[in-house]
């Protein structure tokens, strides 16, 4: 289908940025089976097939004809800021004004009324129709990226509610649902009420194959390679092979210690590159004080590799996927979690291993996320024509496994995870004190229409449960009864809010009642404990012996209860100690280093720690104010800036001067500046040469001199300082 066969369908600025001549074969179905007459659609097509023009096109050209909004649901908030970056580029010269909101989960973001193309990610925009964010009315199309993660299920029922929701609140909508990965096509696009859109086109083909015994064997599709290598690791074997053919690859580890570890024995068998130097160090100087992960990250970029896991913090993720776009970067070793949409495309995807640790053994990996893996080989306008993707194999019978179960295989069904309880009850809460349901019927009513009701219709278990849950919130007093009505409380409503599991709500509603003499140990605890936390940091044999003395020494500060050492609970309580004792090192101001030697815990899951105990202290602290408990409140404050911040209780008056961290403010106390008074008293180039930055001393005299010391409890919201 030519582009010029829509010319006077879509909006002439639409038109303006469509500089090709012929759609690709999924864009042509979308628009023959409804795209611009605002139909459903579910698109299940391969990575790179062009999918996303098809969200893009339904979305601004009803922008443009003043339709409505357009909101972009996506999973990670790292592919919601390439997203963002993505459309504004391209839809904001056309008048068409483009927002990300991803941050604050207890606001209605009211400024996003003047916006038009609004991406957000699932759990956000949850929280903002939990605060009845007003805007959300003007909605006129929904798209929804990686669709298929409703299969995941720690994040799919949030997912499922909100989609069945907004169906709900916005019956007249479009929405466009993307998907590479989705088994029952046919069953998922009913329940949408959407025309579905399939094909196998793609614009690099893909090659699928094993690798046994130094030959990669492509199963009849393509001829067999074989690789002659001095070495006996079969993935150092694809890898070199790979730097000689010129080509760039993602190779897939099981775990964050083997993408370093696989790194690093690549980048031992090659040459340092000096035109990497510049932006090597920059992965140095991402954080105040490197550690010793910084050096080994530095180390492979040095080489034209890398690895790429949770535990980078996002400056170094950043440096690391720039380059291996702009081909710095041959190889990257990394976790799964890459190939979650992110625009990282690669000559070969090679899987090391298609087994990872379940918690109970080794277990091969579904073959949705093989498909995700393996979606990322081939690149478009490299001059390559074809992607490989190919998956180690330790013996001839993997090799054959491998190829039945995942080359040949389809990815599983996608099956409605909304039993799972704790989520369950949350968003049972939710619709309750939002108004969205008002009686127990019109609750279950919403529940036959989810996905869950789509599979399995009546379910009597499913009630029953319902119900069940039901009077746990009555019982915890987040709602009332009033003959077939259901009402939220005010502390129900507040709860729900702050996007609390109800069970953890009441957990910290108990706790606050039990903290004794101020105790920072115990409310720190009392967060480690709830599920929001999890996964907690993992209690190791080696963790014992500190572990049982703090048990010992803060016996009388652990305010929930403690299980027999047989009970399963045992350990996830061990696992909250380990985590509170995290927590109470870094506001000791311990280093990251530190950290990382003695919880064996990386930086970048340092941050993602710390972002969640944030939010639960400001939790604490908002219930502490519903329950009239100030010292609570102060406590939980005065908690929350010391571990945000990573600081001693000394530091918290200069914190609150923007720009100044834990580094720094402990730099202005050893000088003598314990306030913000006391360096005004000085000159701004005596705290240039303190601070080692006149731009930063700058800053600081001109807060300083223009307002009055405050608060800190004013800077709460602000990003890390470290």
């Amino acid at each position: 289908m030519r582009v010029s066969e829509i010319e006077g369908k879509v909006h002439p600025k639409l038109y303006s940025t469509l500089k090709f001549e012929e759609f690709r074969p999924c864009q042509e179905k979308a628009i023959k089976q409804g795209l611009l007459e605002q139909k459903n659609l579910l698109v299940c097509t391969p990575t790179a097939s062009g999918k996303t023009l098809v969200a893009e096109i339904g979305a601004v050209n009803s922008i443009l004809e003043k339709k409505g909004k357009a909101i972009y649901i996506v999973p990670l908030k790292s592919l919601a800021t390439e997203k963002y970056k993505e459309f504004k580029e391209t839809y904001e010269p056309l008048g068409v004004k483009v927002a990300i909101s991803i941050g604050d989960l207890d606001t209605s973001e009211n400024w996003l009324d003047s916006y038009d193309l609004i991406i957000v990610t699932a759990e956000k925009l949850d929280s903002l129709l939990r605060h009845q964010a007003k805007w959300v009315k003007d909605v006129a199309t929904v798209v929804v990226d990686e669709v298929h993660m409703l299969n995941d299920v720690s994040r799919g029922p949030t997912l499922e509610v909100l989609i069945t929701l907004l169906r709900n609140i916005l019956p007249k909508m479009q929405m466009i649902a993307l998907s590479a990965t989705v088994g029952n096509t046919q069953e998922f696009a009913k329940w949408l009420n959407a025309e579905l859109i399939e094909d196998n086109w793609r614009p690099v083909k893909l090659y699928q194959g094993t690798f046994f015994d130094k030959q990669i064997n492509f199963h009849v599709e393509k001829k067999n390679h074989e690789i002659i290598s001095e070495f006996s690791d079969p993935t150092l074997q694809l890898a070199m092979d790979t730097i000689k053919q010129g080509q760039q690859a993602l190779i897939f580890c099981p775990t964050k210690a083997a993408t370093e570890s696989t790194a690093h024995r690549i980048a031992h068998l090659l040459k340092t590159d000096e035109h990497l130097r510049a932006d090597a160090e920059k992965v140095i100087k991402s954080l105040q004080r490197p550690t010793s992960q910084c050096q080994k990250l530095f180390d492979v970029f040095m080489k034209g590799i890398a690895f790429h896991h949770a535990g980078l913090v996002a400056k170094q993720k950043t440096l690391v996927e720039n380059n291996f776009r702009e081909g710095n970067i041959q190889i990257i070793c990394c976790t799964p979690t890459l190939a979650m949409g992110i625009n990282m495309p690669a000559d070969r995807a090679i899987m090391k291993s298609l087994k990872r640790f379940d918690g109970r053994g080794s277990a091969w990996i579904p073959v949705l996320e093989y498909h995700q893996m393996t979606g990322r080989a081939g690149r478009p306008g490299r001059g390559v024509k074809e992607g490989l993707a190919i998956s180690i194999a330790g013996s001839d019978k993997d090799e054959e496994f491998i190829y039945e179960k995942y080359i040949q295989g389809k990815p599983e069904s996608i099956e409605s995870k909304l039993a799972v309880e704790p989520l369950l009850r949350t968003h049972m809460l939710s619709l309750i004190a939002s108004g969205f349901v008002r009686t127990k019927e019109e609750l279950l009513e919403f529940f036959r229409r989810t996905f869950y009701g789509a599979q399995y219709g009546d379910d009597w278990s499913f009630e029953l449960k319902i119900e069940d849950l039901l009077e746990l919130l009555e019982k915890y007093k987040f709602i009332v009864k009033d003959g077939d009505k259901l009402k939220p409380t005010s502390v129900g409503k507040r709860i729900s809010e702050l996007y609390l599991d109800p069970q953890d709500a009441w957990t910290i509603l108990q706790g606050l009642k039990k903290v004794a003499h101020k105790n920072e140990f115990s409310l720190l605890h009392l967060i480690s404990s709830t599920s929001k936390m999890w996964p907690r940091i993992r209690a190791r044999k080696s963790d014992m012996e500190n572990i049982e003395e703090a048990i010992v020494n803060f016996e009388k500060n652990i305010i929930v209860e403690i299980p027999k050492e047989w009970d399963w609970k045992y350990s996830a309580f061990l696992d909250a100690i380990k985590t509170t004792l995290l927590f109470m090192a870094w506001s000791d101001e311990r280093s990251e280093e530190w950290l990382l030697e003695q919880f064996a815990i990386r930086p970048g899951e340092i941050r993602s720690k710390l972002l969640t105990a944030d939010w639960l202290l400001y939790a604490c602290s908002e219930i502490a104010r519903l329950m009239d408990l100030t010292e609570m409140q102060s406590l939980a404050n005065k908690t929350r800036i010391r571990v945000k911040h990573g600081i001693k209780a000394d530091l918290l008056p200069l914190v609150k001067l923007k720009g100044i961290g834990r580094y720094r403010a402990r730099l202005l106390y050893r000088t003598g500046w314990k306030k913000p008074s006391d360096i005004k008293k000085s000159s701004p180039a005596k705290l240039a040469a303190i601070l080692h930055s006149a731009k930063i001393a700058e800053k600081i005299w001109n807060q300083i001199n223009a307002e009055k010391e405050e608060h800190p409890d004013r800077h709460l919201d602000r990003d890390f300082m470290i």
